[in-house]
Formats: structure tokens, sequence, C-alpha cells
């Protein structure tokens, strides 16, 4: 029973480390208590132990998936709670999963931290994928994020790990009171030689600023509710606040509206939004924007979640990684009208082709991402080359006052240190913001206001080695760490095997 509440105390502990708390320690601390909780366990009671892990864990860091489903989804009380705990109850498997195999494996430190990285793989694309949360993220903000250029998210979030049982190790050793040193020394060495190698790495080792002349970005954010967002009344209105605050720019080299700013398909809103891009176009600059659209097909209409440019360029981005139940329901001839959730505005999307070229604005070649694509490291790596910057757009109203927008935010800053290039978030109500390429926040709009965050970029070519090479030799590096207790594991069964064997045989 202690170890269960250790598990359940370290997986509530675990969301403190993230946005808006920031208290980084307490994620390597959370995995070093989750790690003992499973000292000595069967592998049925380590799954178990794992499962209230993940249930705290998750249960608290994306319980703003109750304000979606509730609030904005229209969904009773009681059943979004059980949806919201359904999801959860899911995620949480692949920390049963983490604890059973640990328990299989003779007692590896290195071994738990190899099947964590795997597991968050999975967990990036297994049923489209679900990227948050991984332990690199609390990160941000110390000199461990410096290895984002050189392996992602993902070698930041394996060190993170050994960070947390290098701990353990450590503070076993003390407690037992005996000379034990030399088995916690290998990760306690892994652990403090990979903050030291991380200081001096910089994203801008391997890029270079085109141009010393930065260029001008307007941001505008409508700020407007979103439970009155989707009605076409609001329509007109809309149109008038991105036509007022657009009209405040004062230096339009890049001005850039939300996603889904207009409400209404971009071939519906075309006289609107043609206009809106001459006026911007006439003072010299590139007006983009996040925009419905429609393609008339033989067999009826096609719906995509875009981005557009609309002046001083060229190109359409029609997003790739869709939001279950948000964007487009799975089986949903079976599905529309069971519940209210089901049925949310602009929820019939097609996901875009994934060899969509970039945008071309403001003199620039941009790597355009919508929303939740932010969080998918390799698809932005992946386009981000030949880029000179990175652009996102998004409606984060959905998760309402709750912490939500902020780690989404705090996920996207990565992105930037991954590719060493800037990057600009234009949202509905918050968190819109200017990034450098070292994931710093160069400029910031309040959240829930109507306002115009105007700031500016770099444009940078070049290319980070993770870049190159993307997530696989971590992956690759995560699985030799398992190989050792993998093959003790199978020698093992094999004396075993061969003893039992030779017992029959006498």
């Amino acid at each position: 029973m202690q170890k269960r509440l250790t598990a359940l105390f370290a997986g509530l502990m675990y969301p403190l480390g993230f946005a808006p708390y920031d208290i980084w320690p307490l994620v390597p601390v959370s995995i070093a208590l989750f790690f003992w909780s499973l000292r000595d366990s069967t592998p049925r009671s380590a799954a178990l132990t794992g499962l209230i892990y993940g249930l705290a864990l998750f249960g608290y860091g994306v319980s703003w998936l109750y304000v979606s489903v509730h609030t904005y989804g229209y969904t009773d009380a009681w059943l979004a709670v059980l949806l919201t705990g359904l999801f959860c109850t899911v995620l949480a498997l692949f920390f049963a999963a983490l604890g059973w195999l640990s328990a299989r494996l003779p007692h590896s430190l290195f071994a738990f931290a190899g099947l964590w990285l795997l597991l968050d793989w999975v967990r990036s694309w297994l049923l489209t994928g679900f990227p948050w949360l991984y332990p690199g993220y609390a990160m941000i903000d110390t000199p461990l994020a410096g290895l984002a250029a050189v392996g992602g998210i993902w070698l930041v979030s394996l060190t993170t790990v050994v960070t947390g049982l290098a701990l353990y190790a450590v503070l076993i050793s003390i407690q037992r009171r005996k000379t034990q040193w030399r088995s916690a020394l290998p990760i306690a060495f892994v652990a403090a030689a990979s903050w030291l190698i991380a200081i001096p790495i910089n994203p801008t080792l391997w890029v270079h600023a085109k141009t010393e002349t930065p260029i001008p970005v307007a941001l505008l954010q409508g700020n407007i509710p979103q439970d009155i967002k989707w009605l076409t009344t609001q329509q007109k209105a809309t149109q008038d606040i991105y036509a007022d605050l657009t009209t405040q720019v004062t230096q339009p080299a890049l001005v850039l509206w939300p996603e889904a700013a207009i409400t209404e398909f971009y071939q519906d809103a075309l006289p609107f939004l043609q206009e809106q891009g001459k006026l911007v176009a006439e003072q010299g600059g590139s007006l983009v924007s996040g925009v419905p659209w429609r393609v008339n097909l033989m067999r009826g209409y096609q719906y995509h979640n875009s981005i557009a440019v609309l002046s001083g360029g060229q190109g359409i981005y029609h997003k790739q990684k869709l939001v279950p139940f948000g964007e487009y329901v799975p089986m949903q001839d079976l599905l529309r009208g069971i519940i209210p959730f089901l049925d949310l505005p602009m929820s019939s999307f097609t996901r875009g082709s994934p060899t969509q070229d970039n945008l071309a604005a403001a003199g620039m070649i941009i790597s355009p991402l919508i929303c939740y694509e932010a969080l998918y490291p390799e698809l932005v790596a992946r386009r981000s080359h030949g880029a000179d910057l990175l652009l996102t757009v998004s409606n984060d109203a959905w998760f309402g006052t709750s912490n939500g927008p902020l780690q989404h935010f705090q996920m996207t800053r990565m992105r930037a240190l991954e590719t060493g290039r800037w990057f600009i978030r234009g949202t509905n109500n918050g968190v819109t913001a200017v990034i450098n390429p070292l994931g710093q926040v160069h400029a910031r709009a309040p959240q829930f206001e109507r306002t115009l965050l105007q700031s500016s970029v770099v444009p940078v070519s070049g290319a980070t080695p993770y870049m190159h090479t993307g997530g696989w030799p971590i992956w690759l590096l995560s699985l030799l760490l398992c190989a050792p207790a993998t093959l003790k594991l199978w020698r093992s069964k094999h004396d075993h095997l061969q003893s039992d064997s030779e017992q029959r045989h006498e």
C-alpha cells in the first residue's frame, strides 16, 4: 500500500514541473519516486502501480480536457467526467506497461530509462498520437534544453529520466549506509555529464541569420469567446474585429491572423479577405490567416483546416495532424448524434497531404503549422528544411482558463530549439508570442485580451543535427539501453530451461 500511495503522490507531483507552475525539479523527483515504488514488485503488481501513477499524472496533467468536453462541447458534467477519465485511463496504460516491463527485466536503471522513452515514442503516433507532457518539456528553461538541437525532445526527455534515476540511485546508496556507490556511479556519471555537455550547446551553432535587418511581424489576437465564435450571427462582428486590429499595424511586413480567424469558408469570405489583403499589401506587407477551406469535388465537398497567404506572397497549407473527435470523428456514421461533443462545428475536416509546399510571404519561406501539429517534432523538423521561419496558428479557447494553453505553448517553444529558428504563434485568445531560436519568449501578448502584438524576427538558414536525423538515433539508443537487461533475462530463462532439461534426463 505504501508503494501505491507513493506512486499516486509522484504522479500528482509530475505535472507541477510544467507550465504554469514550472517547478521543473519535481519531474526527476517524481520519476525517482515512481521507480522506487516499482522496486521488488511482481510484473502484475508493478503494472497496477504504473497504472496508478499514470492515472494521477494524466488525471491532473490533462484535466483541461473536461473544459473542452463540458463547457464548449455541451456535454453533461457526469459524462464529461467519464469521458475525461476514460481518456486518462487509456494514457495511463502506457505507464502500466512500463511498470510491467521493468518488473519483467532484471533490475536495471538504464533499461527503465530506455523503456520510458520508447513508450513515449509509441504514444506519439499510436491512434494518431498524444505527444503531451514528455518529461523533457519541463526542462525548456534549464541548461538541459540545449540538447534539443542535437536529439530533439527525445534526447532531453531521456536525459531527464536518467537524471531522476540517478537521484534515486544516490539516495538509495545513502539510505542503506553501505558502500554501494559503485552501482550508483554509472548512471550518476551519465546524468552529470549530460548536463555539463548541454550547457555550451546552442542551436545557432548550425544555423545563421540570412539578414542583419529584422523583419517586422504583427500578430492579431481577436479574443472572441468560444461559445459565440462559430455562430453565424457573429461572422460580421468577427470580420470587423480583425479589420480594426489590422488598421492598427504600424509596420506591416508580416501580418498574422490566428487559426480560423474568419469562421466562414475562404470561398465564402473571399471579397472581405481580398480587401484586407490588398490593404496590407498597399503598406508593403503580407497578410497570412488561418481559415476553413472548402473544395468542391465531383462526389461532394471536402473541408480543410488551413492557412492561406492572402497578399504579399503565395501558398495554402491544409492541416495534416487532425485532432480525433475535435476536427474529425472516426466512424462518424455510427457516432454522430450520440453526444453533443461529437457534433462540434467544423469537425468534418480532411487531413492535408504530407507533401505540401511551405508558404512564401514577406520575402521569406515559412513553414506553417496549425495548432496541435506543433507538438509533433518529426513533422516540424521535416518541414523546417529550407524554411526561414516557423509559423503556427491556434485557437486554445477550447481549454478555457485551464493549464492547457500554457502547457501547449511551453511545448511549442521546444520546436524553436530543435530547429534553431524563430517561431511566431498567433492565437485567438493566447498564448500569442514570438519565440527566438533559443526557445526563449522574445515577445508575448497577454491572454484573454483583444490585442495586437508587434515584434520582429530574423530569417534563418541551415539545419541542426536533429533536423537531419530526427529521433531515430535516440530511439535506437533507448533500445540499446534495454539490451543488457533483456539479454540477462534471456540467459536466465535459457539456463533455467537447460537445468530443467538436465534434471529430466537424469
